[in-house]
């Protein structure tokens, strides 16, 4: 396993995952949002010059962590809006809301370190333990 200042990576049998820890579930979503555009871009390239509001909704909080993650990836394989940050950030009950500020992708400017197809149910975890939210998610690469 690798470590990150806000992640670490999970290797994982032909896929890849993380864990990302945060002192509540908002910070925890953003967390793991910029974790999975780290490892596929690097977040040190990437602007916020573009913004797009978000919303997801789903049945229990680990399913709204996967339909999250696979909300940002929609936006990038559609529209190609690579995320950098996240602002107004909202959490309630089964919906979580933010607005994504990132760039467009420009393979001049972004390097493609590795393409994540989906954040997957296989080994998800999220969960309150010791004062603090912990999540593992694992990709589909």
């Amino acid at each position: 396993m690798a470590s990150t200042p806000f992640y670490t990576v999970i290797d994982h049998t032909a896929d890849i995952g993380i864990e990302v820890e945060a002192a509540n579930r908002e910070g925890l979503f953003i967390k793991s949002g910029l974790a999975m555009f780290d490892l596929m871009f690097g977040l040190g390239s990437v602007g916020k010059d573009v913004t797009k509001p978000l919303s997801v909704a789903a049945e229990n909080p680990t399913e709204l962590l996967v339909a999250w993650l696979n909300e940002l990836l929609y936006f990038f394989a559609v529209e190609k809006i690579v995320f950098s940050g996240f602002a107004d950030v909202e959490l309630v009950e089964r919906t979580f809301r933010a607005v994504g500020c990132g760039e467009y992708f420009n393979p001049d400017k972004h390097r493609c370190d590795l393409e994540i197809k989906a954040a997957t149910y296989h080994d998800v975890s999220l969960a309150f333990g010791d004062g603090r939210w912990k999540a593992r998610v694992i990709f589909d690469v």
